[in-house]
């Protein structure tokens, strides 16, 4: 039975369009005296004109999709399967008779592919992909970035499967955490290294962390779930990562107690690519002069930082992280450097030989705080006086039982250090800059609503920032060099009161993942184009870029997204 021929879909939509724009423009009314109606009347037809061909467009589309619904394509593939298999085996019974044997593995590779593509369409590309190495790529550190980066690398490549349980409850929730992932056929492979111990990993309880608005929906996004939030403990942020990461990559893609002192150690191990997250300090200054990638330290200061808990209640009731932020909001510098001045117009005699207390600088940083559902509230001394920090040099840094013991105000906390330094407190001869010091603490204690539970921790407020995030390793036992990619801490980190950096690293690395060398990657100079089977390149590609520059030329858009960043703060001092 022969078919109706088709019209083609341009012709036909085009004639439904002038068809239907002729009708309207005919029933139009003739408006001589509105110019201004008439025109827009005109706009109006043409607007429903274009609706109705893009709506007749879609429909022939999609009848254009469903032509071959009634052909049988099963017997089709059936009927040629058989003929195939029948002609494979005629060719085979020739061969065996006639005695010959295949001229090369080649060859017979090639028979057994092309008798497999007559058996089932789809196991042509599976044995293509079976000879196709997988990508391997390492990640130093199991950290929020370096889970971060692992997850998102795997989730290009995977697909989530959802578990549906019958009924409702324990049984709905149970089913609803065991959501899968079906890696894809181009996944690479993901390793995570971490130093630390299974029981030493997501134990970072005492560290809250400020999300902003954008990375929160941006992790929930990423992990379909509505588990994080501002405020958060870093350990449960690595514990929810590390969670998404095991169903992603497997028991086998992390392994613990990895000691990777130096990019050098992974370059005998022949990876496609290395994403170094270890930290601030992962890479001394020897391994980063070799590679190219050194660190500069911007602007750096001492700082006292208070951790508050167990505010008073306010004038309204109870203390919110609202009242925080508008508290945040005020100049409590103001409020430190007036309450130290009338120490010092008290103490004028013995304060002459002594500096000025109009260097302090106040900033409270605040968040609600998911185990207790209260606010959290950090203060931030800056402008400390010289004979403080002497004295917290030569003493060195609080122990865990110091830092982690709680008190009574932001004065007794202060007390409690200045006690630890070796520094006099609560007698008559005291040091004047002791005396404005304590006087600033008792000021900001009544101002920031009386805090109940304090722990104070020296912190190193300071700008850090590598030369280069986009490295070469040293070449391996196949003789080509891996990509280095620093991101984290490791690349740039800022003062905390400036606002967590994980923001910062969480975006970078968002826009890392993006880039299409993650999902492809680079082949090695045998597999270019164009190239010969020693590895020699032909006539027509000899000015392209070598090996090595070629695997990290695709990754010099994060090398200048990262140096874009840098210029935007002046406190790195890059400008």
């Amino acid at each position: 039975m022969r078919r109706p021929r088709q019209q083609s879909l341009g012709s036909r939509s085009t004639s439904t369009a002038s068809s239907a724009l002729s009708s309207l423009s005919a029933a139009l009314p003739l408006v001589s005296g509105d110019a201004a109606a008439l025109a827009q009347r005109r706009v109006q037809v043409q607007i429903a004109a274009r609706r109705r061909a893009r709506h007749e467009e879609r429909r022939l589309k999609a009848l254009l999709g469903r032509r071959f619904d009634g052909v049988n394509i099963e017997a089709f593939q059936r009927i040629t399967q058989a003929r195939a298999g029948r002609k494979a085996s005629a060719e085979e019974e020739a061969l065996v008779t006639a005695g010959e044997r295949r001229a090369a593995p080649e060859e017979e590779e090639r028979e057994e592919l092309q008798r497999s593509s007559f058996e089932s369409p789809g196991k042509v590309l599976a044995s293509c992909v079976q000879r196709q190495r997988r990508r391997r790529i390492a990640v130093v550190g199991a950290g929020p970035v370096g889970l971060w980066i692992a997850t998102l690398i795997a989730l290009r490549h995977a697909r989530r499967v959802r578990r549906s349980a019958a009924g409702g409850g324990a049984a709905a929730a149970k089913a609803a955490l065991g959501h899968g992932f079906i890696r894809g056929p181009d996944a690479p492979e993901v390793v995570v290294f971490e130093r630390r111990a299974p029981s030493e990993h997501c134990s970072r309880r005492n560290v809250r962390i400020t999300l902003d608005a954008h990375t929160v929906a941006l992790l929930n996004k990423h992990t379909k779930s509505r588990r994080f939030m501002s405020g958060m403990a870093l350990a449960e942020i690595e514990t929810i990562l590390l969670d998404q990461w095991r169903r992603l990559g497997g028991p086998k893609a992390l392994e613990y107690g990895k000691q990777v002192n130096s990019p050098s150690d992974l370059a005998d191990e022949d990876w496609d690519l290395v994403l170094w997250a270890g930290g601030r300090n992962s890479l001394d200054d020897a391994s980063r002069q070799e590679l190219g990638c050194g660190m500069r330290v911007g602007e750096s200061e001492e700082v006292l930082v208070f951790e508050m808990r167990d505010f008073g209640p306010t004038r309204s009731g109870p203390l919110r992280v609202e009242d925080l932020e508008q508290l945040a909001a005020a100049d409590l510098t103001f409020c430190a450097r007036h309450g130290a001045g009338v120490a010092e117009t008290a103490d004028a005699p013995r304060s002459s030989t002594s500096a000025a207390s109009g260097s302090y600088r106040i900033v409270l940083r605040c968040a609600e705080d998911a185990d207790k559902a209260q606010p959290l509230g950090w203060l931030w001394f800056m402008g400390l006086p010289a004979e403080l920090k002497a004295a917290k040099e030569a003493r060195g840094p609080p122990g865990r039982a110091d830092a982690s013991q709680q008190h009574a105000g932001l004065s007794a906390a202060l007390d409690a250090e200045l006690k630890r330094l070796g520094l006099q407190v609560g007698v008559d001869e005291v040091e004047p800059w002791v005396v404005r010091l304590r006087a600033a603490a008792a000021a900001l204690q009544e101002r920031v609503l009386r805090p109940g539970a304090v722990t104070a921790r020296w912190v190193d407020a300071s700008y850090w920032s590598s030369d280069r995030v986009t490295c070469s390793l040293p070449p391996g036992p196949s003789g080509r060099s891996a990509p280095l990619l620093l991101v984290g801490d490791v690349a740039m980190g800022k003062p905390f009161y400036t606002g967590t950096t994980l923001n910062v690293h969480l975006a970078e690395v968002k826009a890392l993942s993006t880039l299409p060398v993650i999902r492809w990657g680079q082949g090695s100079l045998a597999e270019l184009p164009g190239s010969r089977p020693g590895g020699e390149r032909s006539r027509c590609n000899r000015y392209l870029l070598d090996e090595d520059k070629a695997a990290l030329a695709p990754f010099l858009a994060y090398e200048e997204r990262y140096k874009t960043v840098l210029a935007r703060t002046p406190g790195f001092l890059r400008r």
